[in-house]
């Protein structure tokens, strides 16, 4: 249970000293003090922890799955030019909705904005089972976004269950559990390949797994109800509602929604310098630059955004910018890794075979969790963890610059090793953000700031991305057909063969006016040729973003012997229940 000030209460009810923060020298350990007695995590705890974990694989297969099929989706219920959105929504809703989301439970209590999320994405995929048009399908989408902003709240409800010393080894369990999740592309594909309702088994599948997390959480996790958190203060539900920062919350969801929506505008729907694209995005930054003042100078009972967070550099904010370009840098993979290898590697048509591919990245995402698991509590050391993780994967994402057409294993190699770099960093962040807390009762905003830094790092770089090799491609196709056309003794319409290009397939070529074998398979190298250009140089770009995260990383510091506690931040009403019998 928390007490007034970020105080904690023990197992045993005695008052602990609260987390602190100084500037003294860095002290890093895996656990507490050899002679400290390791507490007992109860069997209620335990069940709770495994429906907040079933929670989390919910959350990934609603993310995954229908990323990996949207093509299918806009093939059957389109063509849209609006099935992008599908997936977009979901990033917009879990941005705002998991700090938003944080810091309304870190008030209210959890346990029912945690069911409510489980209940809106099972709404959400049974939508999408259902769907018989884009616009449903993105409407399924918003409702899972909405719901995974609170789902990805289970890393920070996790850790306040459990003594300190086990928090980073709860994270690894928790992030070593997606193993199942981390198949979710290829799953998908195979319910397209066999199941006879093709994509919406997706959903379906995404369903039962919502419902049986609903059940879970019903069953098991019982986090202190909102009279345990008010129990010394008293205060009423409406009175901690006119208390709210109301104002900062529409300043910050107003912010980020915008930003969001202009980025995934950009040069998609709008042109980047349309009004559309433009005002947006400056509106949201207006709106950040008057929330900062609003939280720094009004008088605030339940600041959404507490100044005294972003005042701890070193335990707070450096990582907020280590995982908004952590961020910038996983998405370097996840949004060219598809295209690259449908390009230049993937001459199959068999739909396993795609599934395969584009489960690479999660393959690195299983690799990352044993790590998680076995390695990352004992270690300690943090701070340099989260350096070595995001310089290795800075340098191996530059490496990606040197793939050409026939560097298949090279390519899915390094693809594996990046992402098995990119997941350990989250956790650390998450462990380090909650342990390095002041206050306790901060955990829910604080986590969730992570997240959002993340998300909105990912967008702001696939915008980045999709704009520079979109426009290194447009600049790299024309010389580099006229040239391969030339050499293959090619004399019809160039502008027709330029435009066959665009869809790259051997019936738009076969259209072309004096087309021969030798031509269609020099401008089917040609465009690959152009491909490899422009994603060199998103490659290239990648790096500067990576040395800027390595720099934050530098800065932060590593979680201090002290704080490895046996201090526990609450305990389940069940426990309390209990042990009264």
């Amino acid at each position: 249970m928390s007490l007034p000030n970020g105080r904690l209460k023990t197992e045993e009810g005695a008052v602990e000293k609260p987390l602190e923060t100084t500037n003294n020298a860095e002290i890093s350990t895996p656990s507490s003090s050899d002679d400290d007695e390791r507490p007992h995590i109860t069997f209620e705890t335990k069940m709770a922890i495994f429906s907040l974990i079933m929670m989390y694989e919910s959350y990934l297969f609603t993310l995954i799955m229908p990323a990996a099929i949207l093509a299918y989706i806009n093939a059957d219920l389109g063509p849209d030019p609006k099935y992008p959105w599908i997936t977009v929504c979901w990033n917009l809703g879990a941005a705002i909705i998991v700090t938003v989301g944080g810091h309304l439970t870190d008030i209210f209590g959890r346990r029912w904005f945690l069911l409510t999320g489980a209940v809106s994405a099972a709404i959400g995929a049974l939508v999408g089972a259902t769907g018989q048009s884009i616009s449903q399908m993105i409407v399924s989408g918003v409702l899972f976004g909405f719901g995974g902003g609170f789902q990805e709240m289970c890393f920070a409800c996790a850790q306040e269950l459990v003594p300190n010393r086990f928090r980073f080894y709860t994270l690894g369990i928790m992030i070593f559990a997606n193993h199942v999740s981390s198949f979710g592309p290829l799953i998908a594909y195979a319910f397209i390949t066999y199941s006879g309702i093709g994509w919406r088994a997706c959903y379906w599948f995404c369903f039962a797994w919502e419902v049986a997390t609903a059940v879970m959480l019903w069953v098991f996790y019982r986090p202190p109800s909102f009279g345990t958190k008010h129990e010394d203060d008293g205060k009423g539900k409406w009175e901690l509602v006119k208390e709210m920062d109301h104002v900062g919350l529409w300043l910050f969801t107003a912010g980020c929604l915008l930003l969001l929506l202009g980025l995934n505008w950009g040069g998609v729907t709008y042109p980047w310098s349309s009004a559309h694209v433009v005002a947006p995005i400056v509106i949201a930054f207006t709106c950040f630059v008057a929330l900062g003042f609003w939280e720094v100078y009004a008088t605030l009972e339940y600041p959404i955004l507490p100044p005294e967070l972003f005042k701890k550099w070193r335990d707070f904010t450096s990582l907020l910018v280590v995982c908004f370009v952590a961020g910038m840098l996983y998405y370097s993979m996840n949004v060219l890794w598809p295209r690259q290898s449908t390009l230049l590697f993937l001459n199959s048509n068999d739909t396993i075979i795609r599934g395969v591919y584009a489960n690479m990245v999660s393959f690195g995402t299983i690799v990352a969790a044993w790590y998680c698991v076995s390695l990352m509590p004992r270690l300690g050391h943090e701070r340099w963890q989260l350096v070595a993780f995001i310089t290795l994967q800075t340098a191996l994402v530059g490496s990606m610059a040197s793939i050409g057409i026939t560097d298949k294993a090279q390519a899915i190699a390094t693809v594996i090793i990046v992402s098995a770099c990119n997941l350990p960093p989250s956790p650390l962040s998450f462990g380090m953000v909650s342990l390095g807390l002041d206050d306790q009762n901060d955990i829910g905003v604080a986590v969730g700031l992570i997240s959002t830094f993340r998300l909105i790092g990912g967008a702001i770089a696939t915008s980045i991305y999709v704009s520079i090799y979109t426009a290194r491609y447009a600049s790299n196709i024309a010389p580099t057909l006229q040239r391969m056309a030339d050499d293959a003794g090619f004399s019809g319409s160039f502008s027709a063969l330029l435009a066959a290009t665009v869809t790259n397939t051997q019936a738009a070529y076969q259209k072309v006016p004096g087309m021969t074998q030798e031509t269609m398979q020099a401008a089917m190298l040609a465009v690959k040729t152009a491909y490899v250009g422009a994603f060199r140089v998103v490659y290239l770009v990648a790096i500067a973003f990576g040395v800027c995260a390595i720099a934050s990383a530098l800065s932060t510091r590593s979680v201090k012997k002290s704080n490895k506690s046996n201090a526990q931040a609450v305990h389940l009403e069940t426990e309390k229940e209990s042990s009264k019998v």
